[in-house]
């Protein structure tokens, strides 16, 4: 009788290649479109990002932009902490959701820590690094996805599947947050919650008195027929989709 053939052992997952730390100089405001912006800082260090202030809508970015393969060091200090409140935040309105979307998730940090809210919730985890296939292999994410919210392949896959989406530290790093914005409701189902949480606490402060964060963001989900459920001076902003929203 044939001996049993050992199992096989996993594939390996691809390293992870190096991304640059910022992405191209912007001439116009990624909220609006304007070209009529004013650098925040005094003066620009080479080799490093400012803050910019679109003169129309008022919304603050960092030009340019981090990627989404890194962290600014003021987001990475308090980021359990921030995940951890986040977390809490859906609890108290959302208890006991059966799928929950974290896009950009990296090493899926945010997941690891809201499983101890979510138990019985599915993660799944979207990153445009193989790092998300990392976090599949140690059981933080149910299901990887490796590519961008906007692709249209990843947006048919996963429409109206999720009772909530997260983005950590997203719309502040792609080129387009309007269409990132409807990418994340075009995968939520009607009722489901949305989780943007800011970036850097910093930009907090720099915010006209009684402007949301960022600049248009609750019109922008009330127009796609969303309730926004926090405070226009919180640091994160929560919102539902409604059984009518297109």
């Amino acid at each position: 009788m044939p001996a049993p053939s050992a199992p096989s052992a996993p594939p390996p997952v691809p390293p992870v290649p190096p991304m640059p730390l910022y992405g191209p100089h912007r001439e116009d405001c990624p909220w609006c479109g304007s070209r009529r912006l004013r650098a925040r800082s005094r003066r620009a260090v080479p080799g490093r990002s400012v803050l910019a202030r679109c003169r129309d809508c008022r919304h603050v970015f960092r030009n340019p932009s981090l990627t989404s393969a890194t962290e600014h060091p003021s987001g990475l200090a308090g980021a359990g902490l921030r995940h951890r409140l986040a977390a809490r935040a859906i609890l108290a309105r959302c208890p006991e959701p059966e799928s929950w979307l974290d896009v950009g998730t990296g090493d899926a940090d945010f997941p690891r820590i809201a499983r101890a809210y979510f138990p019985y919730t599915s993660f799944d985890g979207l990153d445009p690094t193989h790092r998300v296939l990392r976090a599949r292999a140690v059981e933080r994410v149910e299901e990887a996805f490796v590519g961008r919210l906007t692709d249209p392949h990843i947006a048919a896959r996963l429409r109206a599947r999720y009772d909530v989406v997260s983005l950590f530290q997203q719309l502040e790093r792609v080129p387009d947050p309007r269409a990132e914005l409807r990418a994340a409701l075009h995968v939520l189902r009607p009722g489901g919650h949305l989780l943007v949480d800011v970036a850097d606490p910093r930009r907090l402060f720099v915010l006209p008195p009684g402007t949301s964060h960022p600049a248009g963001l609750r019109a922008e989900l009330a127009a796609r027929g969303c309730t926004v459920l926090t405070g226009g001076r919180a640091p994160r902003v929560i919102a539902r989709k409604e059984a009518s929203a297109p």
